[in-house]
């Protein structure tokens, strides 16, 4: 993403700079941090500005390839926590369950041990 962003950047930079040192006459002057770098015709000013515009559209395409794949990758997350907390409300409702079942058994097996210490206190 962030080397999409940097291409837009470069590609509107570039574009804004050539227009604003647009020459007249048949050949330009193109030049960098005041040095002198080529002379360059009609043609070759236009085939500049269609790479400048490729260049542009590359980066576009960068930028939105990465906000959906952000995207996706979100709301796999989203999915993912939304499975967690189900499944730790299971666990927990089951957890529940067994606690109430031990709790029912083992008062069971209290009335069990009672009643027959019960009947062994009797019978003595």
């Amino acid at each position: 993403m962030i080397v999409g962003l940097v291409l837009i950047v470069l590609s509107v930079a570039a574009a804004v700079t050539a227009v604003a040192f647009n020459g007249s006459g048949a050949g330009h002057e193109i030049t960098a941090f005041g040095q002198h770098v080529a002379n360059a015709n009609d043609m070759q000013i236009f085939l500049g500005g269609i790479v400048i515009a490729l260049v542009f559209c590359l980066g576009v395409w960068m930028v939105a390839v990465a906000g959906r794949r952000r995207r996706a990758a979100r709301a796999d997350y989203r999915t993912a926590r939304r499975e967690a907390n189900d499944a730790a409300r299971e666990r927990d409702r089951l957890a529940e369950q067994l606690s109430t079942q031990q709790e029912i058994t083992q008062r069971e097996q209290d009335t069990t041990v009672i009643g027959r210490r019960h009947d062994h206190d009797v019978t003595s």
